[in-house]
């Protein structure tokens, strides 16, 4: 197995596409080096004193700009110490707007779809469900504003703990597929779960319905050949690989689709962590056991779940008639809100100011999965914040990681968090992949975002925000029994060598561009 790999990994485009980054990434130091060394003397001191001001001016310029604080200062280390090629490599790998072409397309596609919006006019203060709860109408209006979905509602939801319920569920409601079926995935590969999807795939392609696939490009390298796309347009399922990955050194290379999105008719959706792997569904223990989360609903919010789609199947200029997809369906008693967080530059990040919210609102207690735990200033404030008012603040992290290098910044978070009395627990069994947040049996999110930067600033990502104690309750019973399984980090753990304190916040400092 392990030379299969091998031999897979030597013959792939993922190598080749690297090593000609390297290659590109060798030459920008390399072509510097050589003209400043072919330069007179009296000539390279101008050049110092040249690069001494670019410099200077690429610092301020920095700490000017409308960015993100930890981001700033994981730039300056480079631009300030690595003149003049930090300062290239900020020019091509900063966070910046997508192209300009994509964000139109992508923005033009939701307004289309704005027909599939249930009550898209209707103000959220209006709503019989939350109108007398003015937090879940300042939340649900915040994410209508910039996201441009609309408060819903739905008639059925179904937790799911783990990532075998969640499996067997999809494939049962795939089988019941009429009109379409659209998937989203970050991961996906062949194996007892993917393969058991594409066979039902194939055979509703075959008798009429509707399929289409969006999987990701980086998230599925390694695991599917670089044409799978073309394998499975070739079996009859519409197919789409979201950005490929080119040996060009670009932060656009960053913007991946690490959504998880499954519509049935547009009467039924699933999102959560699982992806389409067996991994997820504990058919292998690469990491010892995998504890993740999903949810199913019904409903109205499901025509949510199928815009969030279209979107980036738009990107394939296909026209579309987005009225063929609306449904109807009956108004549900469980209210909530499917959003989608897109990386299209402002200084917007929809799901880290909604947890925002949620942490500074928390009276209780505030219970957070995240398989890493990476944070910006402004999230540690607030759950510092919330543990100093006495919130039962706890966090969920993984005890096997899958990156140790990624695991190694979350150590170095949460040791500082430990300290203010908030409560980390790390799950004994194996790795935890689940991505939510509960409060006070009121308020709950549910989808595909990490707590960390990428998740927050450069993904495409979709999440479920309950307004609804019955969900809440599922939620919260959940962790309870996670907890039970994990370990709860004591702060006599905490190493506070010199040695460790350095390293720590060495990682601390460059966490932003992991």
């Amino acid at each position: 197995m392990r030379l299969r790999k091998i031999f897979r990994l030597l013959t792939s485009k993922f190598l080749l596409v690297c090593i000609l980054l390297l290659i590109e990434l060798a030459l920008i130091p390399s072509i510097i080096i050589f003209f400043s060394m072919a330069l007179p003397d009296g000539a390279y001191l101008v050049y110092s004193v040249v690069l001494t001001v670019i410099d200077a001016i690429a610092a301020v310029y920095i700490i000017n700009h409308d960015m993100n604080a930890e981001y700033k200062i994981a730039w300056l280390f480079p631009v300030l110490l690595l003149p003049p090629v930090g300062i290239l490599l900020y020019l091509l790998l900063r966070r910046h707007k997508l192209p300009r072409r994509r964000r139109l397309i992508l923005t033009a596609s939701f307004r289309g779809a704005r027909c599939l919006y249930a009550d898209s006019e209707k103000k959220c203060s209006d709503s019989k469900l939350i109108g007398n709860d003015p937090f879940a109408v300042q939340c649900a209006e915040y994410i209508t504003v910039h996201t441009g979905m609309p408060l819903s509602d739905c008639t059925d939801y179904r937790y799911f703990p783990d990532g075998e319920s969640y499996a067997a569920q999809l494939l049962e409601e795939l089988q019941k597929a009429e009109k379409y079926i659209f998937l989203e995935y970050f991961v996906i590969e062949p194996g007892q779960f993917l393969d058991s999807v594409l066979k039902i795939l194939e055979e509703k392609a075959t008798n009429g319905v509707d399929v289409r696939f969006i999987y990701d490009d980086i998230g599925s390298m390694l695991k599917v050949p670089g044409n799978y796309a073309e394998i499975l347009e070739k079996r009859g399922i519409k197919c789409m690989c979201f950005n490929p990955f080119r040996p060009v050194v670009d932060i656009a290379q960053n913007n991946r689709t690490h959504r998880k999105i499954a519509v049935i008719d547009g009467k039924t959706a699933f999102t959560g962590g699982i992806n389409l792997a067996d991994e997820y569904v504990n058919v292998t223990h690469p990491f010892g056991h995998w504890k993740d989360t999903g949810i199913l609903v019904r409903g109205r919010v499901v025509q949510n779940f199928t815009a969030l789609f279209l979107q980036l199947w738009s990107l394939r200029n296909e026209n579309e008639d987005f009225n063929s997809y609306l449904t109807d369906e009956a108004e549900g008693d469980c209210p909530c809100i499917a959003f989608g967080d897109a990386p299209y530059g402002q200084n917007t990040n929809v799901c880290e100011n909604v947890y925002l919210k949620i942490i500074y609102n928390a009276k209780k207690y505030v219970y957070i999965n995240t398989p890493y735990l990476i944070l910006d200033g402004e999230m540690q404030r607030a759950l510092v914040t919330a543990a100093r008012s006495g919130v039962d603040v706890r966090i969920t992290v993984p005890h096997i990681p899958d990156k140790k290098y990624v695991f190694a910044v979350t150590k170095a978070f949460y040791s500082q968090l430990v300290k203010e009395g908030i409560k980390i627990y790390r799950y004994t069994p194996g790795f935890i992949h689940a991505k939510s947040i509960v409060s006070d049996d009121k308020y709950c999110v549910i989808g595909s975002t990490n707590m960390d930067f990428r998740s927050f600033y450069l993904h495409f990502e979709c999440d479920l925000l309950f307004f609804d104690p019955r969900v809440c309750k599922s939620l919260y019973d959940d962790y309870l029994n996670t907890c039970l399984q994990s370990h709860q980090v004591d702060i006599k753990e905490i190493k506070d060598s010199l040695h460790s304190l350095i390293y720590r916040s060495i990682l601390r400092i460059f966490a932003p561009l992991m």
